[in-house]
């Protein structure tokens, strides 16, 4: 049996014995007998000897005797335990992608084959002129070749 206690817990084996006798018996009427008839059998092995445990240690909290686990370690396991048990395990629901979403991944998919392929310009589909032709700059960035021909032309009005 382990203890914190630096003093004799026990004044006489006598009374140990018949302390554990009791308990032994409300622990049957529980269904629990076995672990403490364990444990009262290696308090009688060690002759009623209360065994040290060292400081910032815990009987109950040591996985391996051998391996010290520190107050941190403990308190990590004993988080990480509650939190994985209580925690309500979410559906995964995929949300449809907008007619702009999927207009956005039609030309990225094509602009990846296209720069993979080793070509500059790519079949994409554009909000004013439906499926055309896009051009990718040096940026990464790609433009649909009709309406940056307009842009270009707007401009030149503008500024004249």
């Amino acid at each position: 049996m382990n203890s914190n206690l630096a003093h004799d817990v026990y004044i006489n084996q006598g009374k140990a014995i018949a302390l554990a006798n009791q308990v032994d018996d409300f622990l049957k009427a529980k269904g629990k007998a076995i672990a403490l008839a364990n444990q009262v059998d290696d308090f009688l092995k060690a002759k009623g000897k209360v065994t040290q445990i060292p400081f910032g240690q815990s009987g109950v909290s040591r996985s391996k005797p051998e391996s010290y686990t520190t107050s941190q370690e403990t308190m990590r396991k004993m988080m990480t335990r509650s939190v994985s048990v209580n925690r309500p395990v979410l559906k995964t629901i995929e949300k449809k992608l907008t007619k702009e979403q999927q207009r956005h991944k039609f030309n990225f998919d094509a602009k990846t084959k296209a720069l993979d392929a080793g070509q500059n310009y790519f079949e994409g589909k554009c909000d004013l002129h439906g499926l055309t032709v896009y051009k990718v700059y040096k940026s990464g960035k790609c433009h649909c070749v009709e309406c940056r021909e307009r842009t270009k032309q707007l401009r030149k009005e503008a500024s004249a």
